[in-house]
């Protein structure tokens, strides 16, 4: 009994040292920021309305990440610029017996994205990001990619809101 007890002080004392701490943990350049702004993204692909789709996205998902408040960019601590850059649609997989014919395609979004301090106007943090899907072609292979589109944007959202939140 009191090899249990000590055994189990001793890994509670262990454990109290690693250095985990509760709460969010924001990247180093962005501790002051308490709230962003995202304007509409800007496009230089040739994908029709896929600016106002991404910050949409964006925008829930920093909603349900809940690190920062979303605010306009008048009262914002920081303002979030994202830029499509590329969507490039990739088959993957062809139909058995036709090697000419695709069944499934591999889609990825790539955005450049930039936080600007509001008042200085000073770069906090700026990288490029990829998000990723894959779908299945049918008959109607513009609306099954529309909605790969989203699906990818969703995948973007999430992988921009990560890396401003946590700097990963």
């Amino acid at each position: 009994m009191r090899l249990t007890a000590a055994l189990t002080l001793t890994v509670a004392i262990a454990l109290a040292g690693c250095g985990y701490k509760l709460g969010e943990i924001r990247p180093t350049p962005m501790r002051s920021v308490r709230s962003l702004a995202v304007p509409n993204f800007k496009n230089t692909t040739y994908i029709p309305r896929i600016e106002t789709l991404m910050a949409d996205t964006l925008v829930k998902g920093l909603q349900r990440d809940g690190t920062y408040k979303v605010l306009p960019e008048a009262e914002a601590d920081a303002i979030l610029n994202c830029t499509v850059t590329k969507v490039i649609r990739v088959p993957i997989r062809s139909v058995q017996n036709n090697v000419l014919a695709t069944s499934e395609f591999a889609l990825a979004i790539e955005a450049s994205y930039e936080v600007q301090d509001r008042i200085t106007g000073a770069i906090l943090m700026k990288g490029t990001l990829i998000g990723k899907t894959t779908f299945f072609s049918g008959n109607d292979l513009v609306t099954i990619e529309r909605q790969a589109i989203s699906n990818a944007a969703a995948d973007l959202a999430n992988n921009i809101t990560v890396a401003v939140s946590e700097g990963w």
